[in-house]
């Protein structure tokens, strides 16, 4: 059975991940505000080919791609079987990149943080986009090293493939497609590469740049507010807190309790979280057709990507609709569970040097024990958020609700108390 497992590392976290997200979502799903214009987009797309928001007018609020996948998936059965896909999607992916960036010793722990992540899990259980997002940037990710790694064309199709819908998934995409353009110029990885990397990023900003042009200039009003940058400080102890949250058992009301903690806490956390000196080898599977593409490379690439998505989603607190508050900085990261988790693996020898210990007995005793205690940290919470989410109530689909009573698209001032989560233990 263990030499089973062993041969199958992604098995046992896959089924784990899959057994919660169907008992969390047994009643049915959970919905917010941006739920129902989610829902009744997809039903006047069924039923006459357009996008419409509940009071009729042109659907914008939002990237167009879910409310098109769910009038292909409409019913809360179908949605699971979509949310649950996305969830083995993202799990199974990031397991391989883990495989090819991390010893195998320390690549087995991360398919189990990815699987018993709440920020990954809870919003599968909403009529929401973001279990969608992370299987699409994990498959981004996974194509991009695997042409990164010198592997054949194919590789660069699939990434400009997932990078023109993460865009049009949710607007933070383009965080993410930005902070991969900065990391391959950080680390040097564009070098001779500079024709395909302009094809590639063209054809990934085409569709969400039509699609905000759209939104924008088209179909009415601006969207997007604009307000000065330092406005935002204020949510950095939020993505703090969330961040420092994965790691350590903090109970949601600590946030409220030094906010500057916290706000210190996202940049530390983000320095540790750098790649400093990782084993200079190439990629696991490396192509001798491509160029030498080392772990410290890859690794780097990864956090400038972290890096940005957080600073950006910082701005955009303040410069858009996003709302505010733990709960939503938590939903906002979902997609960064894995890369975080990565990092975080990746740093892991360096404790050995730090705390004096020898390597014997760190590699033996003090390592398995920090990181065992983190996970069964982790099984508790997320454990304690589904069996939560279990017992809400479930909304009800568009057809069990009268046009007349379906809530309309918030107002530009009440967006962010429209998207709040309605349990405030998330």
């Amino acid at each position: 059975m263990l030499a089973f497992l062993r041969r199958w590392p992604l098995l046992l976290p896959a089924l784990v991940l899959l057994g919660l997200f169907l008992y969390m979502t047994g009643p049915g799903f959970g919905g917010t505000g941006d739920s129902w214009n989610y829902l009744w987009a997809a039903k006047i797309w069924r039923q006459s080919g357009q996008l419409l928001a509940p009071n009729g007018q042109p659907y914008r609020y939002w990237g167009p791609l879910y409310p098109l996948l769910l009038a292909y998936f409409y019913s809360p059965a179908a949605v699971r079987w979509l949310h649950g896909g996305a969830l083995l999607v993202h799990l199974v992916l990031w397991g391989q990149v883990g495989r090819w960036l991390l010893p195998a010793g320390r690549a087995r722990w991360l398919p189990w943080l990815v699987a018993l992540s709440t920020a990954v899990l809870v919003p599968a259980g909403f009529v929401w986009s973001e279990t969608v997002f992370g299987a699409l940037s994990a498959a981004y990710f996974w194509a991009l090293l695997g042409w990164l790694r010198g592997k054949a064309g194919g590789w660069w199709g699939l990434a400009t493939a997932a990078g023109f819908l993460l865009p049009l998934q949710r607007t933070s995409g383009f965080f993410l497609l930005a902070g991969a353009g900065a990391g391959l110029l950080l680390v040097g990885l564009g070098r001779g590469r500079w024709r395909p990397l302009l094809l590639h990023w063209a054809g990934c900003a085409a569709g969400g740049l039509a699609w905000n042009y759209y939104a924008e200039v088209l179909a009415g009003p601006p969207v997007y507010q604009t307000h000065y940058p330092w406005d935002a400080l204020g949510s950095v102890a939020d993505y703090g807190f969330v961040l420092m949250r994965w790691f350590l058992p903090l109970a949601a009301a600590g946030r409220t309790l030094l906010p500057v903690l916290w706000a210190v806490a996202l940049p530390a956390l983000l320095c540790l979280l750098f790649p400093v000196n990782p084993q200079k080898a190439p990629l696991a599977g490396n192509s001798d057709a491509g160029p030498f593409i080392t772990r410290e490379q890859s690794l780097r690439l990864v956090w400038g990507v972290v890096l940005c998505t957080v600073v950006a989603l910082l701005l955009a607190t303040r410069a858009s609709r996003a709302a505010a508050g733990p709960e939503s900085a938590e939903r906002y990261c979902a997609a960064l569970v894995g890369p975080v988790m990565l990092l975080a693996l990746a740093r892991w020898p360096d404790l050995d040097n730090r705390l004096g210990l020898k390597a014997g007995a760190w590699r033996r005793w003090v390592s398995p024990g920090i990181l065992g205690g983190c996970l069964a940290y982790s099984a508790v919470r997320v454990g304690h958020n589904a069996q939560q989410q279990r017992h809400r109530v479930p909304m009800p689909w568009p057809e069990a609700v009268a046009p007349a009573q379906a809530p309309l698209l918030p107002a530009a001032e009440n967006r962010k108390e429209a998207c709040q989560l309605p349990n405030r233990k998330y």
